[in-house]
């Protein structure tokens, strides 16, 4: 049964569709959550997370944008990014700041929250693809291949994204006030 017809049915509430689509992709999502998490425990988490949102979002799944591979992977990464959170009790997972070669200090939690502020404005202000390349990369850390794969675009544009909005990220944390 195709991806399309899985979906179909899991939106008719039918559980053998939505275990078809477990059983199909369940390997997928533990390699996604075992790149990052390391105990047994969190990982069966992070991948029943990742199924549990797919069954709720079921209804809103648009294959027309993306291929039900693609949204689960993000899902996956998402959730897996979410436990990591709550393993480190809030603490950074893939911090920036080496590569915009900045000593930021993320210990004291008053510098911690004016940076992290100073970045969350910068990355929403970037425009479209750009904030989805940034984010591609610094929140679900993918690589340039993948990421020019999954946006559609050379991998060189991605470099340039890259560059220039950490260029400007460096420059804001800087101009406002960066704690290092």
């Amino acid at each position: 049964m195709t991806d399309e017809e899985l979906l179909r049915r899991m939106r008719l509430d039918d559980q053998k569709a939505f275990e078809a689509i477990m059983d199909k992709y369940r390997r997928y999502v533990e390699y996604i959550v075992g790149r990052m998490i390391n105990t047994a425990s969190d990982k069966e988490e992070a991948v029943m997370d990742t199924f549990y949102n797919v069954w709720n979002k079921r209804n809103v799944i648009d294959l027309n944008k993306m291929s039900l591979k693609s949204y689960i992977s993000m899902t996956a990464s998402s959730c897996t990014v979410d436990k990591l959170r709550r393993i480190t009790k809030g603490k950074p997972v893939d911090p920036i700041e080496d590569d915009l070669e900045l000593d930021l200090d993320l210990e004291d939690e008053t510098a911690r929250r004016l940076n992290l502020d100073i970045i969350k404005r910068v990355v929403q202000a970037m425009p479209s693809p750009d904030r989805e390349i940034f984010i591609d990369r610094y929140y679900f850390e993918l690589d340039v291949k993948q990421i020019a794969k999954r946006r559609n675009v050379p991998e060189k544009k991605v470099w340039n994204i890259l560059s220039r909005r950490k260029n400007k990220l460096r420059k804001e944390l800087i101009r406002g006030g960066v704690t290092l």
